[in-house]
């Protein structure tokens, strides 16, 4: 065998081997092989070198609760004990519960109109009036525990002082605080004007069993006398007798009746007292008479006195 023959199988064996390591390169007949080769290749690679990525770190979010705080305090607030700094201040003490009850308000009413005036007395001037059905609340009383202090139920003052005497009270008026009464007005006297008259009896009369006496009235004022008011008291009996007149009219026994309608200065009238159903002969009677310069008694007034014995 010559030199190359002896060759040419070595050639081939390494042909063979480059053929299967050099990529691209099959060997001849070999195809089946070699994708059963890829195949178990790429298996084998992919089992082998897939590259295992690093896990991933999956943060776990553990929600916190906020919970806001109320607008309103809650039912057991904690106190809050301030930090003192700088100066000290001396602090004021909080007020201790008195064990004394508060008393309630005392209110009054009255049973009949009654002036409220700017102090407890007559002298004082008319500020307001408590009628039947008002109530006020009672502020204090006077020492004498006759006036009542109270809230004016009128605009003229804020208060005013009502007299008791028909007073109705809700709650104790004893334990209200006695005031110190305002100092009573100094009183302007004015001279009231009195009637100038004269009076004397002007006969016993009689007529079908009634009794009477005639006075006579003579005006000695500048003032005209418009009404009359005659009272007789026969004291052995202790029986009285009222006449009242816008006239002066008198009885002459059965004989008829004189009137005058008004007595003028310088007139004479003659008036008759009431009547009495028995003979009072005898006993002494006490006459007053009362003359007035308007009708039903009003305006000035003046009373004179005389005693009557038969």
């Amino acid at each position: 065998m010559t030199r190359s023959k002896k060759l040419f199988p070595l050639f081939i064996f390494i042909f063979a081997a480059l053929a299967c390591v050099v990529p691209g390169l099959p060997a001849p007949g070999a195809d089946t092989a070699a994708e059963t080769s890829n195949a178990m290749l790429t298996l084998s690679v992919t089992d082998t070198f897939t590259p295992t990525l690093p896990p991933t770190l999956t943060r776990t979010f553990t929600p916190t609760l906020i919970y806001p705080t109320s607008r309103f305090p809650s039912a057991t607030p904690t106190e809050f004990v301030p930090t003192q700094t700088g100066t000290p201040q001396t602090s004021t003490p909080s007020p201790v519960p008195s064990d004394t009850p508060i008393p309630a308000p005392v209110t009054i009413r009255v049973t009949s109109p009654t002036h409220c005036r700017s102090g407890p007395g007559k002298v004082f001037d008319i500020v307001g009036s408590l009628l039947v059905g008002m109530k006020a609340v009672v502020i204090g009383r006077d020492p004498t525990n006759q006036y009542y202090y109270i809230e004016n139920p009128y605009v003229y003052t804020d208060y005013c002082w009502v007299w008791g005497q028909y007073a109705e009270f809700e709650g104790d008026p004893l334990a209200l605080p006695a005031l110190t009464p305002p100092p009573t007005p100094t009183a302007t006297f004015t001279p009231i004007p009195t009637l100038d008259f004269k009076v004397k009896a002007g006969g016993f009369q009689t007529c079908s069993g009634s009794f009477w006496v005639n006075i006579e009235i003579t005006n000695n004022s500048k003032y005209v006398f418009e009404s009359v008011h005659v009272l007789v008291y026969d004291k052995d009996r202790n029986v009285t007798r009222v006449l009242a007149a816008n006239d002066f009219s008198a009885a002459i026994g059965c004989d008829g009746l004189t009137v005058s309608d008004r007595v003028s200065n310088g007139a004479l009238a003659l008036i008759s007292t009431a009547r009495f159903n028995y003979n009072f002969k005898g006993d002494t009677m006490q006459v007053q008479v009362t003359v007035c310069t308007k009708d039903k008694q009003e305006g000035i007034c003046t009373m004179k006195e005389i005693t009557l014995v038969r």
